[in-house]
């Protein structure tokens, strides 16, 4: 037996068939229930709740979605050569590194966020390795910021990221 639903709309009983939402009556109103479904779907609950829960996180979004900050990305990877600056440091060539990382934390110091010297390319690995150290050492990405004083360099975030890289794998 085929799979099937009542009618969406507000008191008709009608059966419809599963890839339907209205019946024959009311099958007016479905472009209407599904452009409102589609609405409602692109509202992600991670769009309230993480990406815009504060003003300053709403302010951070904005700006990484904004074209100064892709003009200053593009400006140091251009700069980088894209490459990766942090594998560089240790001896490593990491060609076509496509992230602009922001060697001190947008959340650490929102004032450099700008500069195009805070700025390195970086390649997915050394990028995911920093996030997670700068999440232990900061407190970035936790509303609980700490230790917003110390400065990194490229060099020094480098021998951390290899220190972190060696440890995952065994060495």
């Amino acid at each position: 037996m085929p799979q099937v639903r009542r009618c969406k709309r507000n008191g008709c009983h009608a059966l419809v068939s599963a890839g339907t939402y209205f019946c024959d009556l009311h099958k007016a109103d479905e472009a209407e229930y599904i452009a409102k479904l589609n609405q409602r779907a692109s509202r992600t609950k991670y769009n309230t709740v993480t990406r815009n829960a504060t003003d300053a996180k709403k302010e951070r979004y904005a700006f990484y979605r904004s074209k100064q900050w892709q003009s200053i990305r593009h400006q140091a990877l251009e700069r980088d050569h894209y490459l990766c600056q942090y594998c560089k440091v240790i001896g490593i060539t990491t060609a076509n590194s496509r992230i602009g990382d922001h060697v001190t934390p947008y959340e650490v110091a929102p004032d450099m966020s700008r500069d195009v010297n805070n700025i390195a390319t970086a390649c997915k690995d050394c990028d995911n390795v920093k996030r997670k150290l700068e999440q232990r050492m900061y407190g970035t990405g936790t509303d609980n910021l700490r230790n917003t004083r110390t400065r990194l360099s490229v060099a020094d975030w480098a021998l951390l990221i290899n220190k972190k890289k060696d440890e995952r794998e065994g060495l």
